[in-house]
């Protein structure tokens, strides 16, 4: 995989390497001279295309849909808390410890959880956020309960809003670096058809576990940025089902599958109903569903997919013409 990995990076073209570079430079940019705001509205951007993008290896590409991603997003938040609150951590350090602990979790769990296929295992993810709400919600002394646990003022919104981004910036081009990789095509294989990927030698198993395992950490750090900056998680938020439902209505929006699709469904999102909300503050949600059902029926596999085909077919009649 290392010897794909070096070759998908001397691969790039120069248009995607500029875009890296000017994205990378926009964030680092944005940093000093962003209004708190706009700052916080693309942070909520980035935390959304970090929850979109790592739902995605799991569910676009590899093709095992979960209806509780949310449950990682959560439990690197409360992870986050309980180590600073009641272990006195640094929160560089709790933050890179609830990544782990949710990875370890996950890792154990996920051998039983991934034998299940199709709908018995979105339910089963669905089963597995909402058993953490209720065992959150019971252990008082270390959770806080339903009062949920507060954290003083740790960053503010401009060193919260760098860390998002960047972290969203590096799980976009880890997925962009890793596409071609021979671990990507053994999920594309998984999703098409896992007997017989099995049977020409992958092994799905390990595949499948490193692919979850993969999308629950990233998570997690979001989980836990997002506690730093807020200072606040409750059950309720922790393990909204309501965020699932965000992360695969903005991806399949996007693209699913795709490597960018889970990068214009946020922005686009976001941005429209942070629009709608300040003109039509009372009806704004009524609009956004009529839109999206709109977008539903033009545009079925998502806007990457729709554009793309339709730039295509303008340049085959264009060269046809020619």
């Amino acid at each position: 995989m290392l010897r794909d990995l070096l070759i998908n990076i001397r691969n790039l073209n120069k248009t995607a390497i500029v875009g890296i570079a000017v994205c990378f430079i926009l964030i680092i940019i944005y940093y000093y001279t962003g209004s708190p705001y706009y700052q916080s509205l693309i942070l909520s951007i980035a935390m959304y295309i970090v929850l979109c993008s790592s739902w995605n290896v799991i569910s676009g590409i590899t093709g095992y849909v979960s209806f509780g991603h949310v449950v990682f997003w959560g439990l690197g938040a409360y992870i986050t808390a309980i180590l600073i609150v009641k272990l006195s951590f640094p929160w560089p350090l709790a933050l890179i410890s609830s990544g782990i602990f949710v990875g370890l979790l996950v890792a154990v769990i996920s051998y039983p959880i991934l034998k299940l296929t199709s709908v018995y295992f979105a339910i089963s993810m669905l089963a597995l956020a909402e058993t953490m709400r209720i065992l959150v919600s019971y252990f008082r002394g270390l959770t806080g309960g339903g009062g949920g646990i507060y954290l003083r003022s740790l960053i503010d919104v401009k060193t919260a809003y760098l860390m998002m981004a960047l972290l969203a910036f590096f799980v976009v081009l880890g997925t962009l670096i890793f596409r071609d990789t021979r671990f990507f095509r053994s999920l594309h294989a998984i999703r098409n058809n896992e007997l017989a990927a099995e049977s020409l030698g992958v092994n799905t198993t390990v595949k499948k576990m490193q692919a979850f395992i993969l999308s629950a950490v990233f998570s997690a750090i979001a989980g836990g940025i997002y506690i730093l900056n807020v200072a606040f998680i409750d059950p309720r938020t922790a393990f909204d089902i309501g965020i699932t439902l965000n992360i695969i209505m903005m991806t399949v929006f996007g693209g699913l599958g795709t490597v960018l699709g889970p990068v214009i469904g946020p922005i686009v999102f976001m941005i429209l109903a942070e629009t709608l909300w300040s003109r039509f503050p009372f009806v704004h949600k009524a609009i956004l569903g009529v839109i999206i059902v709109v977008l539903v029926i033009f545009v079925p596999k998502g806007i990457l997919p729709s554009v793309s085909k339709w730039i295509l077919g303008i340049r085959n009649k264009w060269t046809k013409t020619i």
